[in-house]
């Protein structure tokens, strides 16, 4: 398991990384296929924002925290990942009760693919400029499974390739708290 960390406006200290990676190398206890861990720690004024990102066999797992002391903020980020690993981990083994052939199929062509990051864009005045651009592979998933990856990564989006209409579509959280669907069609 690779442990990639990253400060922004703050260094990584030697404390920091002594309490995290043996926190970090203990999440391959809930799943065995962690290839990649990215740890990024930012600080404004008095905050520390920690945002742990785990790749687990293509699904991307996220969590984040954002408080006075780091160490703190860390554990936190990293309860909340344990979380949804563990929600995770649960889900397949639901699954694998219901279908176990399905999930036989799944894990040999990889369970889930992510988003790796949304756009980032920044509206000045009437101009729109696009400051960052993102890319990702696009793996078949039904609807439902690109709504738990959304809500793994807790965006409010997921570009996915559907592989029952076999085109690209987008779910999307509404406001009521629902899900939404937008398959595009050319015209």
């Amino acid at each position: 398991m690779r442990i990639n960390y990253q400060g922004r406006n703050t260094p990584i200290t030697k404390t920091f990384r002594l309490h995290a990676e043996p926190r970090i190398q203990g999440l391959s206890q809930h799943f065995d296929r962690i290839t990649d861990v990215k740890v990024v720690v930012s600080q404004q004024r008095h905050l520390f924002t920690v945002e742990i990102t785990v790749n687990a066999d293509g699904t991307l797992i996220r969590g984040e925290d954002r408080s006075p002391e780091v160490l703190t903020t860390f554990d936190r980020a990293l309860d909340r990942v344990e979380r949804q690993l563990r929600r995770n981990k649960d889900r397949l083994v639901e699954r694998g009760r219901h279908n176990r052939a399905e999930v036989a199929e799944r894990a040999d062509s990889e369970l889930v693919t992510a988003e790796q990051d949304e756009s980032e864009l920044i509206t000045e005045q009437d101009d729109i400029n696009i400051v960052r651009t993102k890319s990702h592979v696009l793996k078949p998933m039904s609807p439902k499974e690109a709504a738990l990856q959304m809500d793994m990564l807790g965006h409010d989006f997921f570009v996915f390739f559907n592989g029952q209409t076999e085109r690209v579509g987008v779910v999307y959280k509404r406001h009521d708290g629902d899900y939404g669907l937008i398959e595009p069609e050319i015209g």
